[in-house]
């Protein structure tokens, strides 16, 4: 079975559009009170007094691109699916709970400074990665499989011109041999 790039497309799009709706009306303000409710006490038993909300907010949305990529990935076996997305959620959530910890040593405690941005910004990197590292982890057959497609087709896209001719040196005969072998013996 021939999996069609654009097919895969469409249904990221139309399974991202109503997750991004909801987000975006009320599902970030629904995680935020879930966050705050089972980060914050993890976060004061680190020392953490505050936190600007407005600092990590915005980049708790990593949960839509993760689910949507683990929904289309094609001849993932359902029990890495849902296992996948359930592990996923819970990597993504402490990954916003280390995010909101790097936000109050960058900023809650030495203010708003260039330094302070220039610790915070790793952090963000991070933390938007995580949901694209998880799915790679979790298609890693899917992915090794398409590259190998890709690495097949770019090795006959190269063709024969690649390939070193016969009796040159360092080139191998049909029989795998070195045609440098055995030379200079008597």
């Amino acid at each position: 079975m021939k999996i069609r790039p654009l097919l895969i497309l469409i249904e990221f799009g139309l399974i991202t559009v109503p997750l991004v709706w909801w987000w975006t009306h009320g599902g970030l303000e629904t995680y935020h009170v879930i966050f705050k409710r089972l980060a914050f006490p993890l976060l004061q038993e680190v020392g953490v007094t505050h936190v600007s909300a407005g600092l990590v907010r915005d980049r708790f949305v990593g949960f839509i691109p993760f689910l949507a990529l683990m929904l289309v990935t094609p001849k993932m076996p359902l029990k890495r699916r849902l296992g996948g997305i359930g592990i996923g959620f819970a990597v993504i959530f402490f990954s916003h709970v280390g995010l909101t910890y790097w936000s109050w040593i960058s900023f809650g405690r030495d203010g708003q400074t260039a330094e302070s941005m220039a610790t915070y910004f790793p952090a963000l990197v991070i933390t938007d990665a995580v949901p694209f590292i998880l799915w790679a982890i979790f298609a890693n057959r899917f992915l090794l499989e398409q590259l190998g497609r890709v690495l097949d087709s770019s090795s006959r896209l190269a063709g024969p011109a690649s390939v070193p001719a016969p009796g040159k040196a360092g080139a191998a005969d049909s029989t795998g041999d070195d045609p440098g072998e055995g030379k200079g013996e008597g």
